[in-house]
């Protein structure tokens, strides 16, 4: 099969349009690297995600905690940050199918309690949310975060 110039402009120009048209090519906006830590109760908060829900038109930005409750977050790629303006703060921590980690979610912050883990184990397996769902929704969260080239840019949030 002949490659004909007219065939190589018309494949060159599609390519342009398809790149031109792609998520990629669109401005993105500068983020800040953004970390930080969430507690329940005092007690570092296992496998949450925690997302930046923007006030405004910039993008959202995710994460999800470690086994110290600590987590970066993500807007592009992963780890690079969030962009600059003001966000809600969302904690959400869902069934992991898991039940055995349960307990470890529901230690009391001086460690000599527990946080009635029968029932929580009881709400993870029935698919149930651990945490109060105000934690979940953009417009009851306390939790919030300004995002900016000289804000903070390490957060601690306690979940109660």
């Amino acid at each position: 099969m002949r490659f004909t110039s007219t065939r190589a402009m018309c494949f060159l120009s599609i390519l342009i349009l398809v790149a031109g048209c792609s998520p990629g090519s669109k401005a993105r906006a500068a983020v800040y690297k953004v970390k930080g830590k969430v507690t329940f109760l005092g007690s570092p908060l296992v496998g949450a995600v925690v997302s930046f829900s923007p006030d405004g038109d910039q993008p959202a930005a995710i994460g999800r905690t470690d086994d110290s409750g600590e987590f970066t977050l993500t807007t592009y790629k992963a780890g690079d940050g969030v962009a600059e303006g003001d966000f809600h703060v969302l904690v959400m921590l869902v069934d992991s199918g898991d039940a055995e980690k349960t307990p470890e979610v529901a230690h009391s912050a001086d460690g000599k309690g527990l946080i009635d883990t029968h029932a929580a184990a009881k709400a993870v397996k029935k698919g149930g949310k651990l945490l109060p769902a105000k934690y979940a929704d953009p417009k009851q969260t306390p939790l919030t975060a300004t995002i900016g080239p000289n804000s903070e840019k390490e957060f601690t949030f306690d979940v109660k």
